[in-house]
């Protein structure tokens, strides 16, 4: 059964009592980011959080395969801010006063220690979403946070008094109001309700389905770095994409952290071309065209020329895909290496440099709960967070129109977000 409000929050404060009243739609990392900071530097506002879904934090619970990755380790806010395709310029003003080493201190000060992947991300040392979790409600009921489960927010109402909120159950009156629903169509038609512009969601962070005959039977192969061009045709314009990074060869085409920031940055093009592009897969950066070209034919006319071109091995490749990249080339593998063309050499060097594929889909993921798109960034003032048409409604987290790739960057903007917003209600 849904949780049935407290009646107490329908009522005006006693007389005499100044006390602000908060409320924050969305149990998620932005929504308790920023009421648990709220409470902690506004003791006496009344804060309540409405969380439409049976459990507030769900997201933060899987998040990692459920270790939870809360942050990254880039403690510099400018180049933080290369991690997010959209908003960059807006969270350079957020990063300045909250970034990663401050999510750190803030979570070990609570006694929640972390620790750092190679790769740069961040996870509980227990490796578990569930501390997180805790030390989360935890603090909720230190600070006597009201949270309200299954209480879906249907309408808000600005007054001169505030906000008038209802859910199926009541109504209710508060002082302020956070908007912090993440990628959801509620929060967003919320806003909508309230004046602000939201620009279209469109699926972010997802593999591509790639079809071309030479990826066939190479599903597990996996290129440690790799550089990507995509060019994407669209109705009025062709936009190229460019980087770099680890790319995994599936079943369906190629995922790994290379697509995903391809499918980021390229999000909105991509959705408008129907997911069809160009792309151009280097599948050996570390090498110039020139060093490769010489190092080829240094062993196929000569260290190794007496072997079939099928019996070479090529170890800065993976032995299939190189196999694959030979006869993709036109190369006659039960031939004599020294008896290779000169153009079919040429082909090969193209191929391991500039592999042409065609994407042709994206492919389903356990990353696409990601989109671009939501409450246009020219409507808030990031030094609060606070709308620019409606005064008292504050905006944090994944509801605005800003993404990041992973690694714990969108986490990241959430923290960011709830501190923020909290420095704003400090002296509510």
């Amino acid at each position: 059964m849904p949780a049935t409000p407290d009646p107490a929050l329908t009522q005006p404060s006693p007389a005499g009592e100044s006390r602000p009243r908060i409320a924050i739609i969305g149990g998620g990392a932005a929504g308790f980011f920023a009421a648990i900071n709220t409470a902690e530097k506004n003791p006496a506002a009344e804060i309540t959080i409405f969380e439409a879904g049976h459990k507030p934090l769900q997201k933060v619970r899987i998040s990692g395969g459920g270790r939870c990755n809360l942050t990254h380790h880039c403690f510099d806010p400018v180049r933080l801010v290369e991690f997010y395709p959209r908003g960059q310029r807006e969270l350079k003003s957020l990063f300045a006063r909250f970034q990663p080493k401050d999510t750190v201190k803030w979570f070990e000060q609570r006694g929640l220690k972390l620790k750092i992947e190679p790769d740069g991300r961040m996870f509980p040392r227990s490796d578990s979403s569930g501390e997180v979790l805790e030390l989360f409600h935890a603090l909720a009921k230190r600070h006597g946070i009201r949270i309200y489960n299954q209480s879906r927010v249907d309408s808000i109402q600005k007054t001169e008094r505030g906000f008038e909120i209802r859910t199926a159950q009541a109504s209710h009156r508060f002082d302020v109001c956070v908007l912090a629903t993440g990628y959801s169509p509620i929060g967003w038609e919320l806003a909508k309700g309230l004046g602000h512009t939201i620009l279209p969601p469109v699926p972010s962070l997802f593999p591509f389905t790639i079809q071309d005959a030479v990826l066939k039977d190479l599903q597990g192969i996996a290129l440690p770095e790799a550089k990507g061009k995509l060019v994407v045709k669209g109705t009025h314009k062709t936009e190229t994409f460019m980087a770099e990074g680890p790319v995994l060869i599936t079943h369906t085409g190629l995922s790994g952290p290379l697509i995903y920031r391809l499918s980021a940055w390229g999000a909105r093009a991509l959705a408008e071309s129907r997911y069809q592009a160009s792309l151009t897969l280097d599948c050996l950066p570390a090498q110039s065209e020139e060093a490769l070209r010489d190092t080829l034919q240094e062993r196929f006319l000569r260290t190794e020329g007496k072997k079939k071109l099928g019996n070479i091995s090529f170890s800065a490749l993976p032995n299939r895909l190189w196999q694959a990249l030979l006869v993709e080339s036109g190369a006659h593998v039960e031939e004599k290496a020294e008896l290779i063309g000169k153009k079919t050499l040429n082909r090969l060097v193209e191929n391991i440099k500039r592999l042409p594929l065609r994407v042709s889909g994206k492919s389903p993921s356990k990353e696409e709960f990601v989109s671009c798109g939501g409450v246009a960034l020219k409507e808030v003032d990031f030094k609060t967070l606070q709308s620019k048409r409606v005064p008292g409604l504050y905006f944090g987290g994944e509801i605005l129109d800003i993404d990041g790739l992973t690694g714990g960057f969108n986490f990241q903007a959430c923290w960011s977000a709830g501190w923020v917003i909290s420095e704003a209600m400090k002296d509510a």
